[in-house]
């Protein structure tokens, strides 16, 4: 789990997607490129993750799920599907993420 955690220090908020269905989903962006990396970070589920905006404030989650996709260009597309309900518009656009 090491590995999969040493990736999330290199994740970046993107944008906070509210699906009906599933809750909130926070799209990331990864710097790491390789595929087998990043299709191990469905191991994070059940984790807990920190998310500290650039306004200062910081929120902590539970990874409810994890999507990994590929961009046809080969650039790794995250979300990952939390548990709490925020309201999106106080999780900013750029803010870190890290695992705890």
């Amino acid at each position: 789990m090491r590995e999969e955690a040493d990736l999330l220090e290199t994740m970046r908020l993107e944008d906070v997607i509210d699906v009906p269905t599933r809750g909130l989903v926070l799209k990331i962006s990864v710097e790491e490129t390789d595929p087998y990396k990043i299709t191990k970070l469905k191991n994070l589920i059940g984790s807990k993750i920190a998310v500290s905006n650039v306004d200062g404030t910081s929120f902590e989650f539970e990874i409810k799920d994890v999507s990994v996709s590929f961009s046809i260009a080969n650039f790794p597309l995250i979300g990952l599907n939390i548990r709490e309900r925020v309201d999106i518009g106080r999780i900013k656009k750029g803010s870190k993420i890290k695992f705890i």
